[in-house]
């Protein structure tokens, strides 16, 4: 008796189903992209509990007659491709052909569709099973109605998440393709509830606070560039807004929003060290290129995609965000640290905490000077909007002055939008990353030679790391050579960490090393770490006195950094108290 036997269409369309259909959201987009695709302005889509009862997706597109409302439900029927060669350019969001039969096959499915001219048609399935056929009329478009999903497989339907779960993912799918469809309206009900209501938008920057709201989305600093037939537009978040959840990363290729780990990684590069680890700056970017050069056919659900020039890809999005960050400096108000104060009372504190720093400032307490590095400043744009560009400080490319210095930690600052509090040592951090690392990236790290050079004892798993990265070390200027069994000799350590005990450093450095070299991580992250680890421990700390004239320097070489708003560990450097928020606290306004 064989045992090798061809499967039946029914039991095909449940396996398929499982490949396209993984929870109420798959549902959601597979029947949002057809809408998209059949030239839809208007798509509304209601659930119920969360789309694991109910989902129906409606649009105003193009409908179909009668026959091809049929075959749609057929495997393999698809209008988006006619020959071979589509393959090569797909240019629309649906063409496999398999979404259709795929959820019908799961579900208590209904089609309802009308083409521009003539009667429409509705059908009815029943878990894979076609049933009634009718002629209906209405207007133009279709609805889909998807109920009891998985209402046949139990197995499936046993591991959906909570009602408010699967919504959720619903309701970032919806967001998504609004975004990537501005012209569009967008309408998502839940049990009945308004979720989203998103008329159709002037330009992308009015979709996205439309779906994310005005005041997160007039924080995002703007992007577009065209680099090697790759253009690249989109919003970036501040580095100071970062979550700890990538819900705030929306990626499109050609429209298709995706997840590629070639874009994230261009994303994590643009931002470097500037927000903590573990977060994720807020990002929606666009990818446009040759549908030629891009494969979508990579994964059932359209969710991922390989590039035919993947090093290309990487680079313009990289380039395009990081140029981005580095031309606009946004420092964040003070009161958005924490939930909405009271009209006044929260910045009069504030207020009262400048008196007392200018009171400590007069005192004549001993102070010292800022000391410059060794290593010449970073050349990088200077941030616009701190400073009128016509008034003297500007003109003196001075975009801060100093006022007071408090509890020896934290500079108060002025410039013309209202006070500035920096943190000293963060700030002087990220002066020493930039500068340490640029000149680590050319091999002109400044050495500074030990008079009496330094023994130090390493435990075993130090060593294993000290001998695997000697290079690199010499490289970042932190010279030492083996010195028998266990023990090493330093002979010289980076100039602007002179005054930091060398076995502190090197033991700081062979931790952080080995840690991320177990990691898996190449030689740049590895550098990038290392430099971090360094300038964190040369930094100036707080309880740490300064003069006028030392704090006026270290705002300066501040504001001439790529980034003056966080530290390379991602911790914010300065907040801005406004004018407006000062004089509301004495009630002037």
């Amino acid at each position: 008796m064989p045992r090798i036997h061809v499967l039946d269409d029914h039991l095909i369309n449940r396996i398929a189903a499982g490949e396209v259909v993984e929870r109420p959201a798959s549902v959601v987009k597979e029947l949002v992209e057809n809408s998209l695709d059949a030239s839809a302005r208007a798509i509304d889509v209601a659930l119920e509990d969360g789309g694991r009862r109910r989902i129906v997706v409606s649009d105003d597109g193009q409908g179909m007659d009668r026959d091809d409302a049929l075959l749609a439900l057929e495997r393999h029927a698809t209008s988006k491709l006619a020959a071979f060669e589509d393959l090569d350019a797909i240019a629309t969001l649906g063409f496999r052909g398999e979404a259709l039969p795929s959820i019908a096959a799961v579900s208590r499915f209904r089609l309802r569709t009308v083409p521009g001219a003539g009667a429409g048609t509705e059908i009815e399935v029943r878990a894979g099973r076609i049933g009634a056929v009718r002629e209906i009329a209405g207007a133009h478009g279709t609805s889909v109605e998807v109920g009891s999903l998985f209402v046949n497989v139990p197995a499936r339907r046993k591991f959906l998440k909570a009602a408010p779960t699967e919504l959720s993912h619903a309701v970032r799918t919806v967001g998504q393709y609004a975004i990537a469809h501005p012209e569009v309206r967008f309408r998502l009900t839940h049990d009945g509830r308004g979720l989203l209501d998103a008329p159709p938008a002037r330009d992308l920057a009015e979709r996205v606070a439309q779906i994310h709201g005005r005041e997160p989305a007039s924080k995002l600093i703007p992007f577009d560039a065209r680099s090697g037939g790759v253009a690249v537009r989109g919003f970036a978040g501040r580095p100071v807004d970062a979550s700890p959840r990538r819900d705030t990363q929306h990626l499109f290729v050609n429209g298709r929003a995706v997840t590629d780990r070639v874009l994230s990684h261009a994303i994590v590069e643009a931002y470097g060290n500037t927000a903590p680890r573990g977060s994720f700056p807020a990002i929606i970017l666009f990818v446009e290129l040759d549908p030629a050069q891009v494969d979508v056919n990579v994964h059932p659900r359209k969710s991922e995609v390989r590039f035919a020039r993947a090093s290309q890809v990487h680079d313009a999005v990289r380039d395009a965000v990081a140029s981005a960050l580095a031309s606009t400096l946004a420092v964040p108000r003070l009161a958005e640290l924490r939930p909405e104060p009271a009209a006044w009372s929260a910045p009069a504190s504030t207020v009262a905490a400048l008196g007392r720093a200018l009171e400590h400032f007069d005192a004549g307490e001993p102070s010292r000077a800022y000391r410059a590095t060794a290593a010449p400043p970073v050349a990088a744009a200077v941030p616009r909007g701190l400073l009128d560009p016509d008034s003297p400080a500007a003109a003196q490319g001075r975009r801060a002055t100093p006022l007071a210095q408090y509890r020896e930690s934290y500079i108060v600052a002025q410039d013309a939008e209202g006070i500035l509090l920096v943190d000293q040592h963060v700030a002087h951090e990220r002066v020493l990353f930039e500068r340490y690392l640029a000149a680590a990236e050319t091999d002109d790290v400044p050495v500074q030679r030990l008079l009496f050079p330094v023994t130090v004892e390493l435990r075993s798993d130090e060593m294993i790391v000290a001998e695997a990265e000697i290079e690199e070390f010499r490289r970042l200027g932190v010279v030492y050579e083996p010195f028998g069994g266990h023990t090493i000799r330093i002979d010289a350590v980076p100039a602007f960490a002179k005054e930091v005990a060398p076995d502190r450093l090197l033991r700081g450095l062979l931790g952080e090393a080995g840690k991320t070299r177990s990691a898996a991580t190449g030689v740049a992250e590895l550098r990038r770490v290392l430099v971090t680890s360094a300038s964190c421990q040369a930094a100036i700390k707080v309880n740490y006195a300064l003069t006028r004239e030392g704090m006026q320097q270290l705002l300066d070489d501040l504001f001439l950094t790529q980034n003056p708003t966080t530290c390379p560990h991602g911790r914010p450097i300065l907040f801005r108290l406004t004018l407006e928020e000062i004089e509301r606290a004495f009630r002037r306004r």
